[in-house]
């Protein structure tokens, strides 16, 4: 399967807030899936978790946070993607609408795997699968707007 990773999700499972989150990602990786990412992603995570660990010694954490990367196909942010994200017609901020924007740039069939209902909201209105390993029954993504 093809996943496009918002950062709620890698940050979830990277700093021990949801270890379903981690054993998805660990089990997805495993069965050989294909996962994509924005490089606001990369931006995200790599500065919620310095901002966390500012004034500790973070070498070993940091190298989890690469081991991830490396697993990830990064989408650069093109003026296509800013583009879609300025003119996505559903309420989100900047760096959320970059998500959906990059998204985008795959089609649908990429699962739109995040956190944040306000995103798996927009995914959905777009015709996209999401799914939030954190909450969600991790047999497979749901195809209905989030209560």
């Amino acid at each position: 399967m093809r996943w496009y990773l918002d950062s709620s999700v890698l940050v979830a499972a990277l700093v021990g807030q949801s270890p379903a989150a981690k054993a998805w990602l660990e089990g997805q990786s495993i069965a050989g899936d294909e996962f994509f990412a924005s490089r606001m992603t990369e931006v995200e995570v790599h500065r919620h978790v310095t901002n966390r660990l500012l004034g500790q010694h973070s070498a070993p954490v940091k190298d989890v946070i690469e081991a991830y990367f490396d697993r990830i196909n990064l989408l650069l942010i093109t003026d296509a993607v800013l583009d879609d994200a300025i003119t996505i017609q559903h309420p989100l901020g900047g760096a959320d609408a970059i998500h959906v924007a990059s998204a985008l740039q795959l089609g649908p069939s990429v699962t739109f795997v995040t956190h944040d209902r306000q995103q798996a909201s927009a995914m959905l209105a777009l015709g996209f699968k999401v799914l939030d390993p954190v909450i969600d029954d991790p047999r497979g993504p749901v195809t209905a707007p989030p209560a």
